[in-house]
């Protein structure tokens, strides 16, 4: 019997828990709202259409490729034949929308959850340990249940979108990536184009990018690179080893030019990101037939995807002259708010870090060198600056945005355009939430504690490879630079090309986020371990409360899983009770969505 509970735990637990909870808002949403809603009215047409056989109609509103009609017809069809389907209403095709798409979906980010992330010195480490270094399984799968709740995904477990099988064929993609399973990523990286046109930036450029980082080596400090590196030494050591030179995100610095000359102090310029953008651009052309070569799959992507725009002469298939493409920089700035108002559960601690002094921080909340990752003046200033102009001068409002009430965008941008100092007003807020977004990826604990020991030259063959390290006894938490770089130019190019502003466009690039970020790390957990030895007084029951809640057990995730439940849960009735009527539309309900 424990065993049986085991295997369910292992396997079940939280997709049981997902589908539960979106089965109850889906048979919720069905009840009250059985007809289609909003895009719903086109996508269900558009679905009834194949199911009758009209493969060469286009409804002319829809934009997005026929992937969610095409997996619609393959499942109505097998319902059909054993008794399950009644028709091709709005709740049939929610229904079984749900059963195959929706219930798997939480299958794959748990598997993700569970992939290592293919890096060299996370393997070695891995294999002498055969554990993951800072999440624990329930962890991980808490984690998991946690990213299957974001509220603007949920959401649309109920409804009759394309953006729970679009994010599901990405994730679906990155878990055979990160597997190497090169020939069904490819198969599955098409599949995903014919859910949603901006999926290429992640099957060709996101992936393609973290496939060229991972096929060149990382410099190791006072071998390939100098102890203290400039962009010379960077520039002469990658093209010289081929190697990359990539810290961790917790070890990376921002300051620039600007920075010396603010300070007088040439040891201000740091400019690791750019370094390291310098870094791979140059090693990648050093090995440039190890490059392409790994390369294949992702411009094999490419072309299938620029051949279809060349035949449908545009990216949307319909609708075309209200989704014309345009440089559209603020959303890059929008994005990073979205980020903080969702996970503002896992940011907190950096806040409250850099605000308070340590003694009046809780010990598991206490981050190691916190105060030096805060923005400085010499880099909020600069980065604040270069966001007002990009506020001033490319700040567009979609004619959609203003028009339909029913969006909660709408409201933003009511605020948003109030006065004309708010957008202003707003930039440092924006630079605020990506310190904190990007600070996040490096986690809580400080990579430098846990640096391996470096190499000695002892051995150096004809083609520059040195020996080994061994394994660090501790692995550095975090992510390393150029996963940043490599997620910030997918996020870009799949948002700065689309006028209109809708939290659905950021949901891949937080899940992709999300999936990243590191746990709060041993170290609170070794304290509260040395608390507990000392701690002779305390009662079984309230020990076990307290591991499960934050001494073993990442407390933000406990924090994370209330908020998203709160919010599903409000706007979640929001657009169940809170319906109202246009004028020029009276007895037809309205309702707010994302």
């Amino acid at each position: 019997m424990v065993k049986l509970f085991d295997a369910v735990y292992e396997f079940a637990l939280v997709p049981i828990l997902v589908v539960l909870a979106a089965g109850f808002w889906l048979a919720k949403v069905s009840a009250i709202v059985p007809e289609p809603y909003l895009d719903e009215f086109f996508h269900v047409q558009q679905a009834g259409l194949y199911l009758q056989g009209q493969w060469d109609v286009w409804h002319p509103k829809i934009t997005t490729p026929p992937g969610l009609y095409l997996v619609s017809y393959l499942l109505i069809s097998v319902l059909s034949a054993v008794g399950l389907s009644e028709g091709d209403d709005a709740s049939m095709l929610r229904y079984a929308t749900f059963l195959g798409v929706t219930m798997w979906f939480p299958h794959e980010v748990r598997r993700l959850m569970r992939t290592e992330p293919f890096d060299a010195e996370r393997s070695a480490y891995l294999k002498k340990k055969k554990s993951m270094s800072s999440w624990s399984i329930s962890e991980l799968d808490h984690a998991s249940f946690n990213i299957c709740l974001f509220p603007p995904l949920f959401f649309f477990y109920g409804l009759y979108y394309t953006d729970v099988i679009s994010a599901q064929s990405v994730l679906m993609a990155y878990s055979l990536f990160s597997q190497g399973r090169t020939r069904v990523f490819v198969l599955v990286g098409l599949c995903s184009l014919f859910f949603r046109q901006t999926n290429i930036f992640w099957v060709s450029v996101f992936f393609g990018g973290l496939k060229v980082c991972r096929s060149l080596a990382t410099g190791r400090p006072g071998i390939e690179f100098p102890e203290k590196t400039t962009v010379l030494d960077v520039m002469e050591g990658s093209w010289q080893h081929s190697c990359i030179y990539n810290p961790l995100v917790s070890q990376a610095w921002f300051e620039g030019p600007i920075a010396a000359i603010i300070t007088g102090s040439l040891a201000d310029i740091e400019l690791d990101y750019l370094k390291s953008g310098l870094s791979i651009a140059i090693a990648g052309f050093s090995s440039l037939g190890t490059v392409l070569g790994s390369l294949i799959p992702h411009l094999f992507l490419l072309g299938a995807f620029g051949a279809f725009v060349i035949w449908n002469q545009g990216v949307v298939l319909g609708d075309k002259e209200n989704h014309i493409a345009s440089i559209h920089l603020p959303q890059m700035l929008y994005i990073w708010p979205y980020f903080v108002f969702f996970s503002f559960p896992l940011f907190y601690p950096y806040m409250l870090n850099g605000i308070l002094p340590v003694k009046f921080v809780p010990r598991f909340l206490r981050c190691c060198s916190i105060k030096n990752r805060f923005p400085r003046l010499v880099v909020f200033v600069p980065i604040t600056a270069v966001m007002l102009v990009i506020v001033h001068y490319n700040t567009i409002v979609h004619p959609f945005t203003l028009a339909d009430n029913r969006h909660y965008m709408f409201y933003v941008f009511r605020l948003l355009l109030r006065h004309p100092l708010v957008k202003y007003a707003s930039v440092p807020v924006y630079a605020l939430c990506a310190w904190a977004a990007i600070t996040a990826l490096g986690g809580l604990l400080d990579g430098q504690k846990f640096s391996p020991p470096q190499p000695t030259r002892t051995e150096i063959k004809h083609n520059l490879q040195y020996r080994l390290p061994p394994p660090p006894t501790k692995l550095a938490p975090g992510n390393r630079v150029s996963f940043v770089l490599v997620w910030l130019l997918a996020t870009s190019l799949s948002l700065i090309t689309a006028p209109l502003v809708e939290p659905r466009y950021f949901i891949i690039p937080w899940l992709i986020w999300r999936l990243h970020i590191p746990s709060s790390g041993s170290e609170s957990q070794d304290s509260a371990a040395e608390a507990q030895e000392s701690d002779s007084q305390s009662s079984g029951i309230s020990q076990a409360v307290r591991s499960i809640l934050y001494e073993k057990h990442d407390h933000r995730l406990w924090l994370e899983t209330v908020w998203f439940l709160a919010v599903n849960w409000a706007t979640g009735y929001i657009f169940l009770n809170w319906g109202f009527e246009w004028p020029h539309e009276p007895g037809k309900v309205q309702r707010f969505i994302w």
